[in-house]
């Protein structure tokens, strides 16, 4: 089942991102595809002919990726199926960009072509605008509201006597709602360029952008609590009750991006609407510092600026901050990557990737990159062999896929660890007042042995 999961993902995936760069195909203070056309060139015929052609590449790049996809459903080990997922999300990523530099250059040799090239003017500075810019930015008092969810949400975890993850959570959650202030903080820093000579114009697009971005770090900061913390509510709950809280969830997360995609998108409407209402828009020469669909110029000392699409917040690559910053995505794309194959390939190519040691006292239960669980023999009350996994529910952390399930788990409703490999049975099954443990050693008469020991020992 997991094969077309996956793949279902990959292909959802190939369809967004084809969607999402599409979108700079759509005129965003005339600019399209990273090029700053006429304001009366924008309805031409070889300008549609160009926005239409770039779209349609998008979408057929994501169909023949799709095709590609579907390697994923030839059988082989865990650990080469998700090498295998990774390296052909990458070419999604990295096939849609490529192609956004070759339009980039298309539509920048259609405005020299046709002799559109725009006059640049110099920046223009209004003092007013520049004191006033913050004027619509929300209050960071919006954030109480978010603080107060996260206490409530870590109240009830903490009644649910679930121990130290309940602190762990707090401080991740915390550090999150940190980072969503530190956002509307840097959105209030962002500095401000009169796109036109009308002063009041300048003012109403400056006064859309801080709102609408600063009132959207408040709504996702409240949204993440709320994401992160409604699965290990339905831990403890009856299971009919489990079904309707998931159901919320999933209701919750398609919400939030129909939320999402409408809110900026009204942002970017709006914006539109206030620039085709004069036809003094100045034109700065920015083209030339986005020639590669990212923004790079060193006299600038903005870090984070809005993007030209017009839907989010983008960096300026020649800041020190924004070298970091593009550094830190291929660092954390593969080591996402290593997290997730490195494990996978120990089971599928160690001799024995999931161990046991029999002490005085207790039994050691261990597996690749999960911390050891320690057993005392006096907090056992029954140790059994079974043929068949029991329903397992949903993970805590670890590690779950075709063949391997290593981690802690609800199972039967019961929070359980489990160092289980599904290929092997019989499965070891300990039996403790809080808490069930599942093994099975690649070797299945080595299970046997381990059951024994364990007898022996109660």
């Amino acid at each position: 089942m997991l094969s077309p999961f996956i793949l279902i993902i990959l292909i959802f995936c190939n369809f967004i991102m084809a969607f999402t760069n599409s979108l700079a195909a759509k005129p965003h203070n005339y600019v399209i595809v990273e090029n700053t056309f006429p304001a009366d060139k924008i309805d031409d015929p070889q300008v549609l002919s160009f926005r239409k052609n770039y779209r349609k590449r998008q979408f057929q790049l994501a169909g023949i990726l799709t095709v590609l996809d579907l390697s994923l459903l030839i059988p082989m080990k865990d650990s080469l199926f998700m090498m295998l997922f990774f390296v052909l999300l990458y070419i999604t990523i990295g096939s849609g960009y490529l192609l956004q530099i070759r339009y980039i250059r298309k539509g920048h040799q259609l405005i020299v072509d046709n002799g559109w090239q725009l006059t640049e003017q110099p920046i223009q500075v209004d003092t007013k605008l520049v004191l006033e810019k913050n004027r619509k930015l929300v209050s960071p008092w919006w954030f109480a509201l978010s603080f107060g969810v996260l206490i409530l949400l870590t109240f009830v975890l903490h009644q649910q006597e679930m121990g130290s993850l309940t602190w762990i959570l707090l401080f991740a959650c915390g550090l999150t709602l940190a980072l969503f202030v530190l956002g509307w903080w840097a959105i209030g820093r962002l500095p401000v360029r009169a796109l036109t000579n009308d002063s009041t114009i300048n003012r109403q697009y400056n006064d859309l952008t801080k709102f609408y971005w600063s009132a959207f770090m408040v709504a996702t900061s409240i949204f993440i609590n709320l994401i992160v913390y409604l699965p290990l509510l339905s831990m403890s709950i009856e299971s009919h009750f489990f079904e309707v809280l998931m159901t919320s969830e999933f209701l919750l997360i398609f919400l939030f991006c129909g939320f999402t995609i409408w809110w900026l998108f009204r942002l970017r409407n709006k914006q539109d609407q206030l620039l085709t209402q004069t036809t003094s828009f100045r034109y700065t020469g920015d083209d030339y510092y986005w020639r590669y669909g990212i923004y790079y110029n060193p006299d600038d000392r903005r870090l984070m600026l809005p993007d030209r699409i017009g839907l989010n917040i983008t960096i300026n690559l020649a800041r020190i901050g924004g070298k970091i910053f593009i550094g830190l995505i291929p660092a954390i794309l593969i080591s996402v990557m290593l997290i997730v194959v490195v494990p996978l390939y120990i089971l599928d190519y160690h001799p024995d990737p999931l161990t046991y040691e029999v002490k005085q006292e207790s039994i050691v239960l261990d597996g690749p990159l999960y911390r050891e669980s320690n057993i005392n023999y006096n907090s056992i009350e029954e140790v059994s062999l079974i043929n068949k996994m029991p329903t397992i529910g949903m993970k805590v952390n670890g590690l779950a896929s075709i063949n391997y399930a290593i981690g802690s788990f609800k199972v039967d409703g019961k929070s359980a660890t489990l160092f289980v490999d599904h290929q092997s049975k019989p499965i070891l099954k300990i039996t403790t007042k809080d808490r069930d443990y599942y093994y099975t050693n690649t070797d299945s008469s080595v299970t046997k042995q381990v059951y024994q020991k364990v007898r022996a020992h109660q």
